[in-house]
């Protein structure tokens, strides 16, 4: 397969259109379109990195029934050459509750969170084929009134 390098404003237009405009407008079959097949993301809230345009789904999914209000607004990006980098800002309440390891359950707080974000994505062939997702989770939790 012939790789397609795209510029660099092309590999921010598509990571912008899916981590900030389809996350925001709640489409998820666009957002996922935007994903190659073998996607991997690395979040800090997951035991091991996702792998696979179902597996996603199923993370953003559960996002959205976790914090149906959930939004995501765009702070600043850059990048160079495949990987691009947004800043954002999170935002939502949390009204579906959390599933944690080992079949544990948290009920929703009903709590809103406001909290700083970077998505660093590599774009491959006008498709986005990693995520690196960094963010306080402390600060998450503590807002949700889940701290430790």
């Amino acid at each position: 397969m012939m790789i397609q390098e795209l510029s660099v404003n092309q590999n921010l237009r598509i990571a912008e259109q899916a981590w900030v405009e389809d996350l925001t407008s709640k489409s998820i079959e666009e957002f996922v379109k935007k994903h190659s097949e073998d996607v991997v993301v690395h979040d800090p809230t997951l035991p091991a990195p996702l792998k696979g345009e179902p597996a996603l789904r199923e993370l953003i999914e559960g996002l959205y029934r976790m914090f149906p209000d959930y939004q995501v607004k765009k702070v600043r990006s850059f990048g160079q050459d495949e990987w691009v980098c947004l800043e954002v800002e999170e935002m939502g309440t949390m009204k579906g509750p959390l599933h944690g390891p080992g079949g544990r359950t948290i009920p929703p707080t009903n709590k809103s969170f406001k909290i700083p974000s970077t998505y660093v994505c590599r774009v491959v062939n006008g498709r986005i084929n990693e995520v690196r997702v960094y963010f306080d989770v402390m600060g998450l939790m503590g807002q949700l009134g889940l701290g430790l």
